[in-house]
């Protein structure tokens, strides 16, 4: 692999716009905004979260919210949960609320609407908050709705992206890498039965390195390959994120 190391891709002066489509089309690894959420908000938020309850998920230790992926089969279980922890989301985010800030600057980047996405009635959640441990790792995975979980109506979107705020950065380790490759049906053979897949679906592929501080918003390309760097020191690695997509040309709609 070739490594390539990126601090920020863009400030708020950036064509963004372009960049955007850039991102999209794989041409760029990421878009990087410094500074989203000053240092204080960050860590008050974080603080919050460290002091609520958790819940064990795929791929990582500690979350709050609710993922499609994990509910492949069962619909109306996810929407029941995502309710509850929509709520409890409220209430963690109850003085500094970001998914707003975050909605309104992806509304900026695209110039289209957006909003957190229902199905029949029924709110998707709206996020999640993932809190990684020293010496934990994220291995190299992919996401992507509609092969995943073509029962979701969000699967019928077009143009997923992942949006993720850095509310808390570990004192070392837990650097992004995004590989230059998307995935197509053949990597399947190498997926890993727990999560993720085996080193050798990026055999040769060149790799960014991005290191993100505490209140940066990283928006990627999920159907990228990409990976996080163990966390090293002893301050936990926390992020608030969710992904969108495109219903048309003047509308996105955002779930986890």
């Amino acid at each position: 692999m070739i490594a390539n190391s990126v601090t920020s891709l863009i400030n708020r002066d950036s064509l963004v716009q372009k960049l955007y489509t850039d991102l999209r089309q794989g041409k760029i690894p990421a878009i990087v905004i410094p500074n989203f959420l000053d240092s204080a908000k960050c860590q008050k938020i974080a603080n919050q979260i460290l002091n609520s309850k958790t819940s064990s998920g795929c791929g990582l230790t500690e979350k709050i919210g609710e993922s499609i992926n994990s509910y492949i089969s069962n619909k109306l279980e996810y929407f029941k949960n995502a309710k509850v922890s929509n709520k409890y989301l409220n209430q963690i985010f109850l003085n500094d609320d970001p998914r707003e800030m975050m909605l309104n600057e992806i509304s900026k980047l695209t110039k289209k609407k957006i909003q957190f996405a229902k199905e029949n009635l029924s709110s998707y959640s709206q996020g999640i908050i993932r809190c990684h441990s020293v010496g934990d790792v994220v291995h190299i995975h992919r996401d992507k709705a509609c092969f995943d979980a073509p029962e979701f109506s969000v699967s019928k979107l077009s143009d997923q992206m992942s949006a993720v705020l850095h509310l808390q950065s570990s004192e070392s380790g837990g650097e992004l890498i995004i590989y230059d490759k998307f995935w197509s049906d053949n990597d399947e053979r190498f997926r890993n039965p727990k999560f993720g897949y085996t080193s050798n679906v990026v055999n040769d592929v060149h790799m960014s390195k991005i290191f993100v501080r505490q209140g940066d918003l990283v928006i990627i390309n999920p159907n990228k390959y990409h990976s996080v760097n163990t966390i090293k020191g002893k301050i936990k690695r926390v992020t608030f994120g969710f992904f969108f997509g495109q219903e048309s040309e003047s509308n996105l709609y955002a779930w986890s």
